[in-house]
């Protein structure tokens, strides 16, 4: 299994293209079946289970059909932080800078 914080882009799109076929199989779901209810042809989902590449939407819809779309529930959500984790970043967001003296200007 590929870790997606150390892959390169592509590697992360084939590793979910591989993942899709591997749900695909899984559920005995015919290529040519599931194009059908994503509502694009067969070359367009080999192509996707081969290179992870397709639209955003028809990503949704394979995943739609796949019942797969509570798996991202939780694709960039804003984590909770601790209460002391908002007092740090409130003491940096409110810090000045420190006195300077300022320079007498020679005239």
């Amino acid at each position: 299994m590929v870790d997606f914080a150390l892959a390169l882009p592509e590697e992360v799109c084939q590793e979910i293209g591989r993942r899709v076929r591997a749900r695909r199989l899984t559920l005995n779901i015919s290529v040519d079946e599931l194009a059908q209810r994503v509502g694009i042809s067969n070359n367009t989902l080999g192509n996707f289970e081969r290179t992870g590449r397709c639209t955003l939407e028809t990503f949704v819809r394979i995943l739609e059909a796949l019942n797969a779309l509570p798996d991202l529930a939780s694709v960039l959500v804003t984590q909770a932080r601790s209460i002391e984790d908002m007092r740090q970043q409130a003491a940096v967001s409110t810090r000045q800078r420190a006195y300077t003296k300022t320079r007498k200007s020679s005239s």
